[in-house]
């Protein structure tokens, strides 16, 4: 009955183990497999190359890239990662409650306008007053984005968290399947998990200058 949350707290448990105690090579080696699961899940889903995978491959391959960058700010890398899952749970819990008007029916049709607007001003608000707040060391970001420079960046990337989801969406619905496997218990597969993250984590980054 709770599948989707008692995993959903096991991938916590394993991110915040990942993210705090994990040595420089192991964290790199376990993003690696992690993103390396997501390409072969999206390998065996496409038959030929088509934009939606092209841009999913882009980023997946960009994501790689920048390892070393997210190694060095683990705390933001770990800041850029509820950008998308906050977005992602407000968005299923508001739109599962309140949600009326259907925004992209032939490809997610389980999503919604209110959903969606939830999961962007939710997600911005509240990890902008962590930051403000200053609950994890965010000197860097604040140095070089202070005030409203920042709000906007959240607000980017949320949308940016959308467009990722979409994009991974539209790939299943061309395959034919409902998730792009079966490795995460109500979650679906690996590439259904870091959809939204493989777009959100570099573009932010990238944005707040910390791959400078």
């Amino acid at each position: 009955m709770f599948t989707r949350e008692i995993t959903g707290i096991f991938i916590l448990f394993f991110l915040l183990i990942l993210v705090f105690l994990a040595p420089p090579l192991v964290f790199k080696m376990s993003l690696l497999i992690i993103f390396g699961f997501a390409l072969a899940e999206l390998y065996f889903l496409i038959e030929k190359p088509y934009w939606p995978s092209i841009i999913v491959f882009i980023f997946l391959v960009g994501f790689l890239f920048l390892l070393s960058s997210f190694e060095q700010n683990r705390s933001l890398f770990l800041y850029a990662i509820f950008i998308s899952a906050i977005n992602d749970s407000a968005a299923f819990y508001v739109g599962k409650k309140y949600g009326s008007r259907k925004i992209f029916p032939d490809t997610s049709p389980n999503k919604t306008l209110e959903g969606l607007l939830a999961g962007i001003f939710i997600s911005s608000s509240l990890l902008f007053l962590i930051a403000y707040l200053k609950v994890f060391n965010f000197d860097k970001i604040f140095f070089m984005n202070s005030g409203m420079s920042l709000f906007a960046i959240l607000l980017i990337c949320s949308i940016f968290a959308v467009i990722g989801d979409y994009l991974e969406s539209k790939i299943k619905r061309i395959a034919k399947v409902k998730d792009s496997g079966s490795l995460l218990p109500g979650h679906g597969g690996m590439l259904d998990r870091v959809d939204s993250h493989i777009f959100v984590i570099p573009l932010f980054f990238i944005i707040s200058g910390a791959t400078l």
